[in-house]
């Protein structure tokens, strides 16, 4: 399920960093220069990665890796052999709203047809036609659709994005990112470029809210001193690997030269801090691996200070494949779990925009209809029929969806169920693993909480404080719920954190009545996580949390 759909998205980005990069089209070879087939990169792109895997997978230097495993692997799990595909473009685009728009073009080595690939069973998907030709289209906005525009180029991207593409192809018109790159090789068997210029503001937004220490609030200036950056990486021919920052001007490049030494030199510090304390212990051995630290220390941060050329700062290194390897190897080690934890907290941060999200809509069905939304809508038998997620649709921007139901008509009736497929994104946390039309945002509905009464609950009868009273709670992944059907949070009082606490490493987001979204931790004292489900029992409790 949710993993066929990574694996396919591996397609263009395992094949995309780990075996990297090939041979490339007709209109653009490797060997002119290094240039390659931009046009289907939207101009609004502001990052893209270009691999090359069958030149790498079938390079003399990679002989002693499991190629074959790896190329049945794909047959089996994709319908598509890794060894054909000749070139991998991915870029992505800022985000808006939701979550950023991207795109993945796989060049391949020989004709392929879209029905032999193996897709994604739990993204929910529809044979459509887009100029003549038959593609898979996504009915959920954030996951791929797949489209071939001829039978050896494969397109997996947003459907937004994918038309952009298309029509970007027919008329190619450069944006800041195609720009830089047609300027520059992009030869390497990996290339990752960025410019700054379309998300500069929102990184000098998010920095200049960052609770960095002071030592560091000199990061908080990068945005403003870089306009683009590369990252090339060869391990077929001469292996070699660069990363090059160019700034505005000169003058910037020198302040951003001294910002980067300036980091350098604090980690050296701290770093030295932790092996002067280990090299004062009595064990010999210990004392020399703090020595072997020591000067590992000093000759990577010799090896990553930049030099500095006119605007360009650089960094590049040469070495043979089995040392490239290893280096290579033993960064990944050291990275992955870092690269994991900020793929988390990504997830996580987008999670809460989703609760906040959520909140602002509750806030302002309030102040339409002077409560916020009952759980359900009843029948006239009193039967629950269409869940409170649906009938914030118009405050969330989703207007023509809400349109589509039929109010009176429970969740699951014949005109209702074909609508389960179009959960909008704001009800889905990026981290769960549930599929594609399960809610992790519910409400409680246990005795005392706001959407205990059926017939909903204005702000003033929440006498506990709103900043003291739960409103929606990120569930566990098993406990989500199909976003339609009149289903959420019955807590018990003996078991008030039943289905919470597996959202996320450590615990779970909460919305407040307030709007205000705060992270839980799972050892949170049940008692204390009962009375601020309660909104009105005398007894409020403010909880300071991370």
């Amino acid at each position: 399920m949710a993993r066929h759909m990574i694996r396919w998205l591996g397609c263009g980005l395992v094949l995309l960093g780990i075996f990297v990069p090939g041979s490339i089209p007709a209109q653009a070879a490797a060997e002119d220069g290094g240039k390659v087939d931009l046009s289907y990169v939207t101009p609004a792109a502001f990052a893209a990665a270009i691999v090359h895997p069958r030149r790498v997978l079938t390079a003399p230097e990679m002989q002693m890796m499991p190629i074959e495993v790896l190329s049945a692997a794909g047959k089996k799990e994709l319908g598509l052999d890794p060894l054909d595909v000749e070139q991998a473009v991915l870029f992505v685009e800022p985000p808006a709203q939701g979550p950023p728009g991207y795109g993945i073009v796989l060049h391949l080595a020989k004709s392929y047809d879209l029905s032999n690939f193996i897709l994604p069973s739990n993204v929910p998907l529809t044979k459509s036609q887009l100029e003549g030709r038959t593609y898979q289209q996504s009915r959920i906005p954030s996951l791929p659709s797949f489209y071939m525009p001829d039978d050896q180029t494969l397109i997996m991207a947003t459907d937004a994005v994918l038309k952009k593409m298309l029509a970007n192809h027919k008329t190619p018109q450069e944006g800041p990112l195609t720009q830089w790159m047609t300027k520059t090789s992009m030869s390497a068997d990996t290339v990752l470029v960025a410019v700054l210029e379309p998300v500069r503001p929102m990184l000098n937004a998010v920095l200049a809210q960052a609770p960095l220490p002071p030592q560091l609030a000199a990061l908080k200036q990068l945005p403003k001193l870089i306009d683009a950056a590369k990252f090339d990486l060869s391990i077929t021919g001469s292996p070699q690997a660069s990363f090059v920052v160019l700034s505005p001007d000169e003058a910037t490049a020198q302040q951003l030269e001294q910002r980067i030494n300036q980091m350098l030199d604090l980690g050296r510090q701290m770093a030295m801090a932790s092996i002067t304390h280990e090299m004062n212990g009595d064990d010999p051995v210990q004392q020399a691996s703090a020595q072997y630290a020591k000067r590992m220390l000093d000759n990577m941060i010799t090896l990553v200070r930049p030099r500095r050329e006119g605007r360009k700062l650089k960094v590049s290194q040469r070495a043979d494949v089995a040392g490239q390897t290893a280096t290579v190897g033993v960064l990944v080690a050291l990275l992955l779990p870092a690269v994991q934890s900020a793929r988390e907290a990504a997830r996580r941060m987008q999670s809460v925009n989703n609760l906040k999200q959520i909140a602002l809509a509750m806030h302002n069905y309030h102040a339409t209809y002077k409560n916020f939304p009952p759980p359900a809508n009843f029948s006239a038998d009193g039967k629950p029929l269409l869940s409170w997620r649906v009938h914030i649709l118009p405050f969330i921007g989703q207007q023509q969806l809400y349109k589509q139901f039929h109010l009176d008509e429970p969740w699951n009736s014949p005109n209702n169920k074909p609508l389960i497929n179009q959960m909008p994104p704001i009800y889905r946390n990026p981290s769960s693993p549930a599929p594609a039309d399960r809610a992790a945002y519910l409400v409680p509905t246990g005795t005392g909480s706001i959407f205990a009464n059926p017939k909903g609950t204005s702000i003033r009868q929440i006498t506990d404080g709103t900043s003291n009273t739960i409103m929606v709670v990120e569930v566990d992944p098993d406990s989500s719920v199909i976003w339609t059907k009149p289903r959420d949070l019955a807590y018990r009082p003996q078991r008030p954190l039943q289905g919470l606490g597996k959202a996320h490493p450590g615990g779970f987001n909460v919305a407040f009545a307030d709007g205000s979204v705060h992270f839980i931790s799972n050892s949170i004292d049940p008692r204390v996580f009962l009375q601020m489900l309660n909104m009105a029992d005398g007894q409020p409790r403010t909880l300071r949390m991370r």
